[in-house]
């Protein structure tokens, strides 16, 4: 084939092209850059559609502010005096903790409705799931019912979340944000009692004829852990986990605004008591650091 002096110099400018593309970044490539974007970690939440609850590997669109992962130990709240830092801190450092436990009831509760849907389809329980079935009634106070899918039932109404926003103010309450004695000496945020001799602080006020103590941990997280299974196997808060229950059933999201009209016995002051951690979740828009 004949090759005009045009089609020569045409393909020598195709081919030059060509070589040059070998050396430009696609809009693929990836570029390394001094700083890296924050990183937020995905939960498995639990989703209510059509009455049946599932799981997915997703966080909620109203994530907080990135939080950071914590030692353990008490930061010295009393040293920050500015009010509105000193409660960021505060959460910040409360709320990895709640999630964790939070965390570990979801992954108990996917087990427990995992069974229950077995037992309605006739499914037979293998002796791993038996076991397992029978150690997490008697932890959370669950006693055998007629038929292990009335147990299942039963368990199901105490192995549940309890909302971060009711966790985060209580917490601060009840730890005057991280600075009361119990805080400091027995990583008690709650004002959790116990009532064996020398299993925590002796109240400086206590009222004659008691014998409480406030119970003493061995950390931070084990106070949170404690304070969520207190609520959730504790007959005083019977009408919380009834609270909770309703808005399961009604694909309703979790509030803590709503499960604390369940807490009238957990203070001496009632419902006085109860609208004090209602309006803490409200000024400190605590209901932003649930999960959905």
């Amino acid at each position: 084939m004949n090759l005009t002096r045009i089609d020569i110099i045409f393909l020598g400018l195709l081919a030059t092209a060509a070589v040059v593309a070998l050396f430009l970044p696609t809009s693929d490539a990836t570029i390394n850059t001094s700083t890296a974007s924050p990183v937020v970690e995905t939960v498995a939440v639990e989703v209510v559609a059509n009455g049946v609850e599932t799981a997915e590997p997703d966080a909620s669109n109203i994530l907080p502010r990135k939080t950071p992962k914590v030692s353990g130990a008490l930061p010295d709240f009393a040293a920050i005096s500015d009010v509105r830092d000193k409660k960021q801190a505060f959460f910040d450092f409360m709320l990895p903790m709640i999630r964790e436990s939070n965390r570990a009831i979801r992954h108990d509760r996917r087990f427990l409705l995992t069974i229950r849907d077995d037992l309605r389809s006739g499914v037979s329980l293998g002796e791993s799931d038996l076991s397992r079935l029978a150690s997490l009634g008697k932890h959370y106070r669950v006693k055998p019912a007629e038929s292990l899918l009335s147990q299942a039932d039963a368990m199901l109404l105490k192995v549940d979340v309890v909302p971060e926003s009711l966790v985060l103010a209580q917490s601060a309450n009840e730890s005057g944000w991280g600075t009361s004695r119990f805080a400091r000496q027995a990583n008690n945020m709650f004002g959790v009692w116990c009532f064996r001799e020398g299993c925590g602080l002796k109240p400086l006020q206590r009222d004659a004829g008691l014998t409480h103590e406030v119970a003493r941990y061995a950390t931070i997280q084990d106070s949170v852990n404690a304070y969520i299974h207190t609520i959730n196997t504790n007959p005083a808060y019977t009408d919380l986990r009834d609270i909770r229950a309703a808005h399961r059933a009604g694909n309703a999201i979790m509030s803590g605004l709503a499960l604390a009209e369940g807490l009238l016995r957990y203070s001496e002051r009632g419902v006085d008591y109860v609208r004090e951690i209602q309006q803490m979740i409200r000024v400190n828009n605590l209901h932003e650091y649930n999960f959905s």
